[in-house]
């Protein structure tokens, strides 16, 4: 317990330190507040033009991964089908214990195709938010 007291004052001790340090060479460059406001300005207008680049990247990005999407949304269709028709033959030729068992592993088979299908929301739904960054 002593040991643990020793360290946290050893922890708190060297954080202080380290902060004291820290601000000692803090510099603030505006002394007023019309200089502050320039300052802020130039930054905002600095970042909005750098944006502008980035959004051309956002964009050849969403390009190049459209038809990866649709792509890969045929194949998960494609598994879907085969998955549901394998539960259905199942579910059709099972005793009842066993089709209870099948209506729970069904409900994984629908959240599945709900990702699946929904896929181009949740893809237009990232591509709104990261572009409005």
């Amino acid at each position: 317990m002593k040991i643990n007291k020793k360290f946290l004052i050893l922890l708190m001790v060297i954080n202080i330190a380290t902060t004291i340090l820290y601000l000692s060479n803090f510099e603030v460059e505006a002394t007023t507040i019309t200089e502050m406001e320039t300052q802020a300005s130039s930054f905002i207008s600095k970042g909005s033009s750098e944006a502008t680049g980035l959004n051309d990247v956002v964009g050849s990005i969403t390009k190049n991964f459209t038809g990866l999407g649709q792509f890969l949304t045929m194949i998960g269709a494609g598994v879907m089908v085969a998955v549901v028709s394998y539960m259905g033959i199942k579910y059709i030729v099972s005793p009842p214990d066993k089709q209870g068992a099948l209506k729970q592993q069904l409900i994984g088979v629908v959240v599945a195709g709900i990702v699946i299908f929904g896929a181009y929301g949740i893809w237009k739904t990232v591509l709104t938010i990261v572009s409005n960054l």
